[in-house]
């Protein structure tokens, strides 16, 4: 069942539906059979392995993505909190095989549509296809420049080069007060760093004058990387 007046705000939000007028949203997710589901902390949604066949909507809570490697270690890829979409760049890249697992970090809300229903245009010929396509292309360009991004992160040497350089990733859309959607565990997890060398340098970083922070609240008091 769709729930569109319930989360209308995320929906016109989300760069997915950017440009869709809300008066033609309601009949275009209906025409594409786009659905809403309650996911429970902890569950999966998307198995690695599993063929992707649905791009998601975050309405509410936040997911994780997760890779694991041969010995079962387990790499938070990124989180993805509400208005954030998933899953679009497998779709369009046509894997058989996911490389990662999608699962709830949080009791979570999302919407998704059958990806082979957006590539095809409808019956209807609704006037808004051609924008949701447009805006599919212009998220998976994104992700792949933000893809660069990660591996730029991990490229670095030491545990400061990483966290200066994750953190000055936001300062184009936050400015130099950034909140980050990680706790101290899953940070250490995306940056590939020991949890208490992360802490340890944290603190020596705030002695240094380069930040300071307050749980997920940080401040970048002086630039590296920029």
């Amino acid at each position: 069942m769709l729930k569109i007046k319930e989360y209308s705000v995320i929906l016109n939000s989300t760069k997915l539906l950017k440009g869709i007028e809300a008066g033609g949203l309601e009949s275009m997710l209906t025409c594409i059979g786009a659905r809403t589901k309650s996911i429970k902390k902890g569950k999966v949604i998307l198995f690695a392995g599993d063929k992707p066949e649905f791009v998601g909507i975050v309405l509410a809570g936040q997911l994780h993505i997760i890779r694991e490697d041969y010995n079962g270690n387990r790499l938070l890829v990124t989180a993805i909190g509400a208005g954030g979409i998933f899953a679009e760049a497998l779709c369009c890249a046509g894997v058989s095989e996911s490389p990662v697992t999608v699962i709830a970090a949080a009791d979570s809300s999302i919407m998704l549509i059958d990806f082979s229903r957006i590539l095809r245009t409808c019956s209807n010929s609704c006037s808004f296809h051609g924008k949701l396509i447009e805006n599919l292309l212009g998220l998976t360009a994104e992700k792949n420049l933000l893809l660069q991004s990660r591996i730029e992160i991990l490229s670095m040497k030491s545990v400061r080069e990483k966290v200066m350089c994750y953190l000055e990733s936001f300062i184009p859309k936050q400015g130099v007060n950034i909140t980050i959607p990680f706790n101290r565990e899953e940070m250490a997890v995306f940056l590939n760093v020991d949890r208490s060398a992360l802490s340890h340098e944290l603190a020596k970083m705030k002695r240094d004058g380069l930040i300071d922070y307050r749980k997920n609240l940080f401040v970048i008091k002086q630039t590296v990387f920029l």
